[in-house]
Parts: C-alpha cells; structure tokens; sequence
C-alpha cells in the first residue's frame, strides 16, 4: 500500500486491479503514459535491467532522478529521451514535441488576469 511510489498495482479483487501511475497530471495522455511504462517495462525485462530496491515509508533520504520542473523542460526530456527514442517511432514523437511547444507558445502569449492586476501598479 505505499502511495510513494511512481507506479504501483494494488492487490485486491481481480476487477479492481489496476495501474497507477501515480506522477503524470490529469492532463497527461493516459494512452501515451501507459504505453511509456509498458514500454519502459519490457526493455527493462528484454536487458535484464534492476528495477533497484524496493522503497518504504516516506522517501526521505533517497537520490532520486528529478522530474523536469517546468512544462518547456519536460518537452525537452522527451524529445531527447533515449528511452522515449526507443518506445516511441520518431514521427510520432516529433508530432507529439511540435504540438506541446506551440501549446506552450499560446500559453505563453496570453497575460492573465492575475499577471495584469499583478503587475500593472508596478509598471
């Protein structure tokens, strides 16, 4: 029952069974995430990789990889990513990286209501 984990299987009844993936945010694809941790799953088995140890409690103490921290960084990781390179065909990863970026431009060209209340005494 370790709710700290990036992906578990809860035991239960069979109908219940499930996976979580317990990073992506509701606006992740969840095709796309599966298919990232089932791939990611069977090159791990295909070379015999370690899954490491297992983690309990909290995860204080541990050296974990840090997710990227900003929307244009984590377009980024993925298009560089030799894993996703691996999981992914190429078209459909340079689909996937032009449509993110020109999302994030149209974020990035509106001023928010916040922004301007924020900023408009100080300017």
């Amino acid at each position: 029952e370790n709710r700290m984990v990036a992906i578990r299987i809860p035991g239960g009844p069979s109908a219940a069974r499930r996976i979580e993936h317990r990073v992506s945010g509701a606006d992740a694809n969840p095709y796309l995430v599966l298919a990232a941790i089932l791939g990611a799953a069977l090159i791990g088995i295909e070379k015999e990789l370690s899954p490491g140890e297992p983690t309990g409690g909290e995860g204080q103490g541990l050296t974990l990889a840090k997710l990227p921290p900003d929307w244009a960084s984590a377009i980024a990781s993925f298009e560089g990513g030799p894993l996703v390179a691996e999981i992914f065909p190429a078209t459909l990863r340079q689909s996937f990286v032009a449509c993110k970026r020109q999302e994030l431009n149209t974020f990035a060209l509106n001023v928010s209501d916040f922004e301007i209340e924020t900023y408009l005494e100080s300017v």
